[in-house]
C-alpha cells in the first residue's frame, strides 16, 4: 500500500469514502481529479493527519472540495474564500487550519503538484503527504524562502 505510512500511524484519523463520492465531485465540478489524489482517496480516504498543536490537518472529502470550489454549505461564508477564485485548475483538497489550505494542480497527469497560496510546496501528492506526516509546518521553509 503506497500510503501505508500513514494508515499505520495510530495517531491519524481516517475516513474511508462513501461509494460514488469521487464520480459525483467531479461530476458536479465537470472536473477530472488527478489520478494521484483518485488513488489517496480510494487507498485512504479522508480524514486527519496528527501534527503540530494548532493544526488541523484534514485531508478534505471529495464532497467537501467541489463545496469549497462552489462556496456552498460549509464553504458558502468561508473567511477570504475569494481569494481562490482564480485557481482554475487547481483544488483546495487539504486545510492545514481555517486560514491555511493547500491545493492540487490537475495537470491531466497522473500527478499533480501541490500548492500554498501560488508558492509550490510538492511535485506530487505523495511527496505532499510524506512531508507532512515528517513535519506539518514544513512548507513554511519553503514559502519563508520563496
Amino acid at each position: 500500500m503506497k500510503y501505508a505510512f500513514l494508515i499505520n500511524n495510530d495517531k491519524n484519523s481516517l475516513y474511508p469514502l462513501k461509494k460514488g463520492m469521487i464520480e459525483e465531485a467531479q461530476s458536479d465540478l465537470d472536473v477530472s481529479f488527478p489520478q494521484e489524489l483518485i488513488e489517496f482517496y480510494n487507498e485512504v480516504g479522508c480524514g486527519f493527519i496528527k501534527g503540530s498543536k494548532g493544526n488541523i490537518n484534514r485531508f478534505m472529502d471529495p464532497i467537501s472540495v467541489r463545496d469549497f470550489r462552489k462556496k456552498e454549505y460549509d464553504y458558502e461564508f468561508f473567511p477570504d474564500i475569494d481569494l481562490y477564485d482564480d485557481l482554475e485548475d487547481e483544488l483546495i483538497f487539504f486545510e492545514v487550519d481555517e486560514t491555511v489550505l493547500m491545493s492540487i494542480k490537475v495537470t491531466g497527469n497522473d500527478t499533480g503538484p501541490v500548492y500554498y497560496n501560488e508558492i509550490k510546496i510538492a511535485d506530487s501528492l505523495y511527496e505532499f503527504l510524506q512531508c507532512m506526516s515528517k513535519d506539518d509546518n514544513y512548507y513554511l521553509s519553503l514559502i519563508n524562502g520563496a
